[in-house]
């Protein structure tokens, strides 16, 4: 297979970059209404016809532990560089679009107009894993500097009930700075800075299609996040099929949906670091995310072509703990996603 090939090792060492290319209405939010995507377009585009690979770009790889260099979680697909796909926006994901510099690294489209500018126009689906924190804190910074720096549409949102309050929330909360750029700036007026949000009913199904891609979402247990309110994503563009796990405990729905994944985005957690907390932390640990040894089984199950850990939970083991403990479970090619790392 393409990625096993071209990989020369299970864990592959950063790159001096730090940008890591693995080979392998006013003031209001809208309902999504008949404006889903769902329908396969006719011009479905080919693998032969892309003109450049689909890639992963890990924007964010943190948690709700504060860790330097990781970012809030949220992961891009970008496919034939021209469609993006984001998935989930934890805080300060932008800054780590940056790091492309204004004309996309070659990774994101070029929308540049002015040099030494990012204009992210082209963040305009954002798909919500759940509504944890520290899957959303980058909503407001989504809707509104993706605006000002010139979108001129609405993004479009799909995650769990309760995703709409979110993104009004949001807009309400920013009316001041809403009100202000209206009226001094050159930009958009139609409320381009707001979120046309679509919520996902349990067992979602197919969520997204468009000539690029087709977007599955699927139920995961979270917690105490109920049915319907926390999924996993299946993304099947013209030359890959990547799942991304969202947060998890051990799901048999997510290893029926990961099944044939050329890459997997798994969410993980030390198990030496799991030890040493009190026991009810552990207890709930468990009941929500999935440790080193029981995502290593998860990946012996779909054999992905790459296990990309994102979501790393330490608990105070030292990275390079989390990474033995993948060593010795896992034989599969792995690799511990950094913010800004590209997987293709």
């Amino acid at each position: 297979m393409r990625l096993r090939a071209l990989l020369s090792s299970r864990l592959l060492p950063l790159a001096t970059t730090s940008l890591v290319t693995l080979a392998l209405s006013t003031g209001h939010v809208a309902a999504a209404g008949d404006q889903s995507s769902t329908t396969a377009p006719a011009d479905r585009v080919s693998a032969d016809d892309l003109s450049a690979p689909t890639r992963v770009v890990t924007l964010g790889t943190g948690t709700p532990d504060i860790v330097e260099g990781r970012s809030g979680t949220s992961t891009a697909v970008i496919v034939d560089r021209e469609q993006v796909y984001l998935f989930d926006a934890g805080a300060g994901f932008m800054e780590v679009l940056g790091k492309f510099g204004d004309d996309g690294g070659g990774i994101f489209p070029d929308t540049s107009k002015y040099p030494g500018t990012v204009l992210p126009t082209y963040l305009d689906k954002l798909f919500l894993t759940h509504l944890d924190s520290d899957h959303i804190l980058g909503i407001p910074e989504l809707l509104l500097r993706g605006w000002v720096l010139e979108r001129n549409h609405p993004v479009r949102i799909w995650g769990p009930p309760g995703t709409r309050t979110v993104a009004e929330g949001a807009i309400e909360a920013y009316q001041p700075d809403i009100r202000h750029r209206l009226g001094s700036l050159p930009i958009g007026k139609e409320a381009p800075y707001t979120g046309i949000v679509e919520e996902l009913a349990s067992e979602p199904g197919v969520v997204y299609r468009d000539r690029y891609v087709t977007i599955t979402a699927f139920d995961v247990d979270h917690g105490t996040w109920e049915a319907g309110e926390a999924f996993g994503y299946r993304i099947e563009a013209p030359d890959m099929t990547i799942v991304i796990s969202g947060d998890t405990r051990p799901t048999p729905n997510l290893i029926e949906h990961a099944q044939g994944a050329d890459i997997l985005l798994h969410e993980v957690m030390s198990t030496t670091g799991l030890a040493t907390l009190p026991q009810e932390w552990q207890g709930y640990m468990l009941d929500a995310h999935t440790t080193t040894r029981q995502l290593a089984d998860i990946a012996e199950e779909i054999d992905p072509e790459l296990l990309v850990m994102i979501h790393p939970l330490f608990l105070g083991a030292p990275e390079d703990t989390l990474i033995q403990e993948m060593t010795d479970a896992y034989e599969g090619n792995f690799a511990l996603a950094n913010d800004g790392d590209v997987f293709e």
